[in-house]
């Protein structure tokens, strides 16, 4: 019984309080009429009889209409019961059959509740009213079923209608998704059965520098593009929407492994690059699962809550995965979004950061080349917070890019003066963001570091990962020329683990590759990492690339390199990272 009275309640299209707000105004319409018909009756002579049945006929259901505890749907029915009812009444109390303009007008007046119900309420209405009133055996004209079959179309059209109006309420007008409405719909009416159920939310990792670069047409393609993806890549019974901007959902319903090989296949459909304009776009996604077995409750909010949860915990983890909620990633929430205000609060003190310079060495010999520049972060009751867990947070809130000007700036001015104890000016690296990489303002900022500081273009190298190429490879690619042309170096930071790989390096506007950590490690092993580094080696040769190895431990590693020809490598076998100057009073908030 609780389950269909919730049935009835959730059935109603309007929002609770838009409800309510109609409700009670047709519910005071139908209580006006019902009390005017009474009158009318007594005032053209039918008695006292007839005027209490006429208002009895009339105005109970509209009295029993306001009963709050009632479903919604069923005080629908009786408020439509009740116009419907004084409409047909008119025919008897004044002899005219012309009153069946009434019968359209309460038809209208009941199709403000947008509810499927008033259509058979009205049409039981008609025919009892032809059935009573208008029905005599042997006598009866054809014409006089018109008023019933005129009152089955008003209502099937006012039906209609409204079925238009919530279709375009429930559908986002670019990509011809459902929206946000629907998915909250269609979350709750299926989670009232007792099936497993799981939500994917999805935010696209780049978008707004691929948006901002190519314009906001190139976006809107792009997003239809992805939708279509989408739609292609889910199973039938699968629901996909557009939350708003660069966001999608899932609504998956079965057990988890559904949604783990829905995430998957969408994962795969978004790695191929997109061909709006014969400049290919490679977005990924990073994406939150969250399934009822892993929920507090068959809610839909919290189910989307917690979907939600998982897509920033896939961001911060480093974007283009999938997470899944597990209790306790709320707290890891919070505690992120603290850890983001601290951030804020040390860039204004200015005490807490500090860039450190780490030795970049020649091979075998092992002198000194040049240093990478690192930014640090003490935290004045955390202590030390890894770069890997503030740097994400500085890109999401998008503090990086008076954080990057700021370590750009340092960078150059001790390189200057000279580091890890040589004379000036050093050769210096500097790395940058994809959310720096994308600001128009970009090569101008490199331009003013260089010049208020002195250090000669050609002794600054800008570090960018593999990542930022995923982002928009054409013009990405331009803007690094555009620092080449200044005579700054570009190097491309833990090859061998993104998007370019091999077959892109001879695109790129480059002069250095640094190897990944992760294929330095396995040298020790040899086999296929050995072989991966020597491709490398000479492919680079080749480009007239030179090649750093990063994450050098150990001195097998450092003669491996060696070996097969590599010319440069850092790790803490050649030292670790160490400050050369004490940090600025002030860190500057703005560029």
């Amino acid at each position: 019984m609780t389950s269909w009275l919730g049935g009835w309640r959730a059935g109603t299209s309007l929002a609770a309080a838009e409800w309510e707000l109609r409700h009670r105004w047709i519910v005071r319409a139908a209580l006006t009429q019902a009390v005017a018909l009474a009158l009318l009756t007594g005032a053209l002579g039918h008695g006292r009889g007839p005027a209490s049945s006429v208002l009895l006929l009339a105005g109970l259901p509209a009295v029993l209409a306001t009963r709050a505890g009632w479903p919604a749907r069923l005080r629908t029915v009786l408020a439509t019961l009740s116009l419907t009812v004084g409409a047909a009444t008119l025919v008897p109390i004044t002899g005219q059959g012309e009153a069946f303009s009434w019968m359209l007008l309460a038809i209208a007046v009941s199709a403000l509740y947008q509810d499927w119900v008033i259509v058979p309420t009205a049409v039981v209405v008609a025919v009892a009213e032809f059935g009573v009133v208008v029905y005599h055996p042997g006598r009866t004209d054809p014409y006089d079923l018109l008023p019933v079959v005129a009152t089955l179309l008003v209502c099937l059209v006012h039906h209609r209608t409204w079925q238009l109006a919530e279709d375009r309420a429930r559908t986002d007008p670019l990509t011809v998704l459902g929206n946000r409405r629907r998915l909250e719909e269609a979350t709750a009416r299926l989670l009232r059965h007792d099936g497993p159920l799981s939500v994917l939310f999805l935010d696209l990792d780049g978008f707004k520098a691929v948006n901002d670069g190519r314009g906001h047409l190139f976006g809107d393609q792009l997003l239809v593009e992805v939708a279509d993806r989408l739609r292609t890549g889910v199973r039938a019974d699968d629901l996909v929407v557009r939350l708003g901007g660069d966001e999608f959902a899932v609504l998956v319903p079965g057990v988890a492994t559904h949604a783990s090989d829905v995430a998957r296949r969408l994962q795969a459909a978004m790695r191929v690059p997109v061909q709006l304009t014969g400049r290919p776009v490679t977005v990924t996604a990073s994406i939150g699962v969250a399934t009822t077995g892993t929920a507090g409750r068959r809610d839909a909010e919290e189910l989307l809550r917690n979907a939600d949860l998982a897509m920033y915990q896939a961001k911060a983890t480093g974007r283009n995965r999938v997470v899944s909620f597990v209790p306790g990633m709320a707290e890891a929430v919070t505690d992120r979004a603290a850890l983001a205000e601290d951030l804020t609060a040390a860039m204004a003190a200015g005490d807490q950061l500090a860039v450190h310079y780490q030795p970049v060495v020649t091979l075998p010999g092992g002198q000194a080349s040049g240093y990478e520049a690192l930014l640090r972060w003490r935290h004045p009751t955390r202590g030390p917070i890894p770069p890997l867990q503030f740097i994400p947070i500085a890109e999401q809130t998008g503090a990086i890019t008076a954080l990057g000007t700021w370590v750009l700036r340092q960078a150059t001015r001790d390189a200057v003066t000279g580091l890890g104890g040589e004379c000036g000016p050093s050769k210096v690296a500097v790395n940058v963001s994809a959310v720096q990489l994308a600001d128009q303002d970009f090569v101008g900022t490199v331009r003013a570091a260089l010049a208020d500081s002195g250090l000669p273009a050609e002794r600054l190298v800008l570090e960018v990962t593999e990542s930022v190429l995923a982002d928009d490879l054409v013009a990405v690619c331009a803007r690094l020329q555009q620092l080449r042309d200044l005579g700054v170096r570009i190097a491309i930071d833990d090859f061998g683990t993104g998007y370019s790989s091999l077959s892109y390096l001879r695109q790129l506007p480059a002069d250095i590759v640094k190897v990944d950590r992760s294929f330095i490690t396995d040298l020790a092993r040899g086999g296929a990492a050995t072989t991966l580094v020597a491709s490398i080696v000479e492919l680079a040769r080749s480009l007239s690339l030179d090649v750093v190895a990063e994450g050098v431990e150990t001195e097998l590693q450092r003669d491996t390199l060696a070996a097969l020809g590599c010319t440069y490598a850092q790790g803490y076998l050649f030292g670790r990272p160490e400050p050369v100057a004490p940090a600025p009073a002030q860190l500057p908030l703005t560029t």
